[in-house]
């Protein structure tokens, strides 16, 4: 069922929240028609519709099996599987071990999808697998598992699975930096709100020129993050090569930052275990570490400007809208 509001805009970002916090995210999924949106993501406002949940996600520390629906979506497609079919693992590739499968949120009883490069993909029914539960603060559901070779059934040849490999990886590190800007935005509010709040010296210490620097470094930040990733929203598979690898280079270093000013206004009180603080901060350091570091992938940008002496920067007329668009 398609949401009755529009889905493009502020409204649909509004609702979510209050559906993950009522009912939580797996119960919101369902009840927002989110799995429908996924069969029309050539449409510019299904698009941010899908990925204004990852950030409603992210500001509730909600946990669902969003990130690896989304994920198994290019695959399932290449088949003609319906969306929520699966759900996809991200693969842990360990230099002296077995690779492991990691899941992010519940699998809600999903078959899990999983991709072998250079073998296709497999779908595996989730109770031919043991989960192991990653425990971490932050709220943020993950577990990890090993597919035994005996339990691989491929079911998604090679040259489909090329194209959707790409395609999943893409999808997956934007929703992860949606999801960063949830959390960098929410930690934000707490420290806003705790300096209106906080006396000091016989005022509120957000009167205090450092207390304000921080706060609008803060915001800065998560409005980089903002900015660039409605621009890969609105572009899509036309955005320049790069672009999504500096988004999720962006999220994480400034998801970070956020973190890290936001606790210096918070002072000591930030630093116990009862502050809601430490749970944003070790979602978004969870995510980061999913499909790519922000170090890995400014490494990654940086090799490629030594080999191929193109510079990632992108023209502006790519990135600004067209007059009237």
């Amino acid at each position: 069922m398609m949401p009755s509001f529009n889905p493009a805009g502020e409204e649909f970002l509004v609702v979510a929240r209050q559906g993950i916090e009522a009912s939580g995210a797996v119960d919101a999924l369902d009840s927002l028609g989110w799995w429908d949106l996924l069969t029309h993501l050539d449409d510019p406002e299904m698009r941010m519709a899908v990925f204004a949940f990852f950030r409603a996600q992210g500001g509730a520390l909600g946990n669902s099996s969003a990130l690896g629906g989304l994920l198994a979506q290019p695959f399932l497609t290449a088949v003609g599987l319906a969306p929520g079919d699966a759900v996809a693992t991200i693969l842990r590739d360990r230099r002296r071990a077995d690779p492991i499968h990691v899941v992010v949120g519940d699998p809600a009883g999903k078959p899990l999808l999983i991709d072998l490069p250079g073998r296709g993909a497999a779908l595996i029914d989730l109770d031919q697998v043991e989960l192991h539960s990653i425990d971490i603060p932050g709220y943020l559901q993950l577990s990890h598992t090993q597919v035994q070779s005996a339990a691989r059934r491929t079911t998604i040849p090679e040259e489909l699975a090329v194209s959707a490999r790409i395609r999943s990886l893409t999808l997956g590190r934007l929703a992860i930096a949606m999801e960063i800007l949830g959390a960098a935005e929410r930690v934000l509010e707490i420290a806003t709100e705790y300096a209106t709040d906080r006396d000091q010296f016989g005022r509120p210490i957000g009167s205090f020129q450092a207390v304000r620097h921080l706060l609008a470094w803060g915001r800065t930040d998560c409005i980089a993050i903002e900015a660039v990733a409605h621009n890969a929203i609105r572009l899509d598979e036309a955005a320049p090569p790069d672009f999504i690898h500096v988004l999720k280079a962006l999220a994480g270093r400034n998801g970070r930052r956020t973190c890290e000013r936001s606790l210096q206004v918070l002072g000591g009180i930030g630093f116990t275990t009862e502050h809601d603080h430490h749970h944003f901060h070790s979602r978004i350091l969870a995510l980061d570490a999913l499909l790519g570091t922000s170090a890995e992938l400014t490494y990654q940008l940086g090799a490629n400007l030594r080999e191929t002496g193109v510079h990632p920067g992108f023209p502006a007329a790519v990135l600004l809208p067209a007059s009237g668009s």
